[in-house]
């Protein structure tokens, strides 16, 4: 059953401009290995104060998730859409001109919040409303990875050449391009008042399900994804080959959410979602015996392809969650959350038991998700037949 209201249509130019705010909102997430090298190499900031402006900024976004729980429902969304991108445009502008750790922490905070948790909250919110659920959030991931593919080629050069300034300045310059293309996004959600998906009747525990899968699967991506790399040369594989298998996963998890777009609702939302936890804990099964390149290769497309075609079935149940419209937007907070600390809990029990306590870890959360989601579609089943 897809997100629908009666009567209604996605129009194209609307979810256009849905889906490419959502994309540059995140865009510094996606490449933040390639500016958090470059403040190292250019700035010669420390491991420490790279996890310290990380994190301010993973704060900011979180913070703004929730903050976002009493705006989205009230006030104008081409409004708050142009704030958000008047703040990537001076945060990302500003970052690209200062040197110094104090400031800088703080303007990637402020950007955080600002900018890329109140953009990508409204896009959350914006997609749920949607007709085509499914179809819409695969492809806003696709835009995603597209924009982190190009950044990931021609980023390396561009830093080698002009410094910091060629990472912050074209997130910048991407932001602004995005403007005129407000004019299409809906004047605001629904009220307050008005169940935003009214073919949906789900318990209000439902959206805290929702949100809890989210958590505890990124849990998981977040320590694997974290130290994928530091797997494949424990295992003796050269950062080149294992450079190489991260960008040919890339180009898969590109396809996964592809995938997910075509194929929409059509098999429903468990079959899919659970297809794709399968192929999770197999990828992280291979990773944990991993033996050499060819099969470092296969398991990262297979993680990457399962990760982007499960992520839209998760993000569309949640809209089928929430009724009101209000909550879903703390999808954007719990996978924060669950990124961040996913990474620090796999750093923790790494000291403890090796690197393979990271697999187990991944695999985990993979299978604690599938539960999560199982009890969840069997509450909006039963809901659905009262």
């Amino acid at each position: 059953m897809s997100s629908s209201r009666p009567n209604a249509r996605d129009p194209l130019s609307t979810i256009g401009a849905i889906v490419a705010l959502g994309a540059v909102s995140v865009a510094s997430f996606n490449i933040q290995p390639m500016y958090l090298g470059a403040l190292a190499d250019h700035l010669g900031f420390n491991a420490e104060q790279l996890g310290l402006i990380a994190g301010a900024e993973v704060a900011g976004s979180a913070l703004a998730g929730i903050a976002a729980t009493q705006w989205v429902r009230r006030w104008p969304w081409r409004r708050m859409a142009l704030l958000a991108l008047v703040a990537l445009v001076t945060g990302n502008t500003v970052a690209a001109l200062i040197s110094d750790f104090g400031t800088l922490i703080a303007i990637r905070f402020m950007t955080g919040f600002f900018g890329i948790g109140t953009g990508y909250a409204l896009a959350i919110a914006a997609l749920s409303d949607t007709v085509k659920t499914e179809r819409n959030f695969s492809i806003a991931i696709v835009a995603q990875v597209i924009l982190a593919m190009i950044g990931f080629t021609w980023l390396p050069s561009a830093i080698g050449a002009y410094g910091v300034a060629a990472v912050f300045l074209p997130l910048a310059i991407i932001s602004l391009l995005v403007i005129p293309s407000l004019r299409y996004l809906p004047l605001t959600g629904l009220g307050r008042a008005t169940p935003v998906n009214r073919g949906a009747v789900a318990p209000p525990a439902a959206i805290w399900l929702a949100l809890g899968c989210q958590f505890v699967w990124y849990l998981g991506l977040g320590g694997v994804w974290a130290f994928v790399e530091r797997i494949g040369a424990q295992a003796g594989i050269s950062p080149q080959e294992v450079g190489n298998a991260l960008a040919l996963g890339m180009f898969v998890g590109l396809g996964g959410a592809l995938m997910a777009a075509v194929i929409g609702n059509r098999f429903g939302r468990v079959l899919p979602f659970a297809l794709a936890m399968l192929g999770q804990v197999i990828a992280i099964t291979l990773l944990r015996d991993l033996q050499s390149p060819p099969l470092l290769i296969f398991a990262i497309c297979l993680y990457n392809g399962s990760w982007n075609f499960a992520l839209p079935y998760l993000f569309a149940t949640a809209a089928m969650s929430d009724t009101r419209g209000k909550r879903v937007v703390l999808m954007s907070t719990a996978q924060a959350l669950g990124l961040t600390l996913g990474a620090a809990t796999a750093g923790m029990v790494i000291g403890q038991f090796g690197l393979v306590a990271v697999t187990y870890q991944g695999a985990g959360s993979a299978l604690a998700a599938l539960a999560a989601f199982l009890i969840l579609a069997l509450m909006l089943h039963r809901a659905r037949q009262r």
